[in-house]
This record gives C-alpha cells, structure tokens and sequence, in this order.
C-alpha cells in the first residue's frame, strides 16, 4: 500500500489477452530473437503470476487503458485499435461532459462517454474508436489542453509529431488517435500533479 500511494497517478493496462499476446510475440520475436513457440509458452508459465500478482492491481488504478480491435480478424488491424479509457473518480479528469454537449453528432460515432461500473465501483468511461478522424481528435484535445495550459507544447502537433505513432505490422510508422489521446490524458494528470507540489 505504501509503494501504491506513492504515485500520484495510477494507469493501468488492459488489453484483452489475445491482444497482449500478440503484442508480446511481436516484440520477443522481433526484437529479443525468440521463437513465437517460446515468446507463447512463456506466457503460459506467467499465467499463475499474473492471475495473482498483475492483475489485481487494476482495482487501485485511477485509470484503466483496453486498447482492443475493432473486429475479431487481429491480423487485419495494422495498429487501428480502438481504446477504452476507464476514468475512476479517485484523480480530477478533464470535463470531458463537453463531448456530450457537443452538438453537431460528430463525436457520435468514434468517440463516445458513458457511466459504467468497474470491479463493481461507478466510472466514467470514454471510448476512441481507431477510426477517428482527425478533426474529431482535435476538438476532444482542445477540451483536455484548454484545462492545462502547460500541455501547450504537447497539444502542438507540429512540435510534437510523435504522439501516437505506433509502428504498423509491417514496421511503418502510422499515427494512432486513440494512443495520442491516452498519452495526452496521461500527461495531463502527470503535469497536473506537479502542480500540485509546486
């Protein structure tokens, strides 16, 4: 407990196990030299460990991260993953209700806020779908970078040009709008917090 409450803010990531492994293989193949038949049975060996030592931890996290696929066919992604944010009422978060009162319908279809309960407790939950555009990205930044005026560098994408690029299947580099926002909601709660003790 004494380790946990010494962070200020507490992520937590949650991709569904077959995202995970997948991930795992393709770093461990490719930049570990591993088979994909060792990377696998590691992961068999872990389970015990995660199931008892990983994953409980995701109750003390202020916030939750799934990235997940938009369909089963994970091969066919190329890094579009849509993300999840489980946002827990334990740390301020922006007022992402604007995403509510926004009135044209653009956030309708790839971004979404809602009420749900996780692990039992109330939290907001706000979901990216991979397929954003740009323009529906921008505007769910200016809310989040217009509540912290020290994230101005990082809301800058010409100052920042790797926010939320991820490389592709193949190893090109494609830009990811759901990672971008949880990086900027991310630094945002970091940036917050050191204001705090200044």
């Amino acid at each position: 407990r004494g380790a946990r409450d010494s962070y200020d803010v507490k992520v937590y990531l949650a991709p569904p196990e077959s995202v995970r492994a997948q991930w795992k293989v393709k770093r461990d193949t490719q930049k570990r030299g591993y088979t994909e038949e060792q990377v696998l049975e590691e992961l068999r060996k872990r389970e015990p460990d995660s199931e008892q030592f990983i994953r409980p931890q995701r109750q003390w996290s202020d916030i939750v991260v799934s990235f997940y696929p938009p369909s089963e066919d994970l091969e066919q992604l190329n890094g579009h993953l849509n993300v999840r944010l489980v946002l827990r009422p334990t740390i301020p978060h922006p007022d992402f209700t604007q995403i509510i009162n926004y009135g044209d319908g653009s956030f309708e279809s790839a971004i979404r806020l809602g009420l749900d309960r996780d692990m039992s407790k109330p939290v907001d939950v706000l979901e990216v779908d991979g397929h954003a555009t740009l323009e529906q990205v921008n505007k769910l930044e200016q809310f989040i970078c217009a509540d912290m005026p020290y994230l101005k560098n990082i809301c800058d994408r010409e100052g920042n040009p790797e926010l939320g690029k991820v490389a592709g299947t193949t190893g090109e580099t494609i830009q990811s709008y759901p990672l971008a926002l949880t990086q900027l909601l991310i630094t945002y709660h970091m940036l917050k917090a050191t204001q705090i003790y200044q």
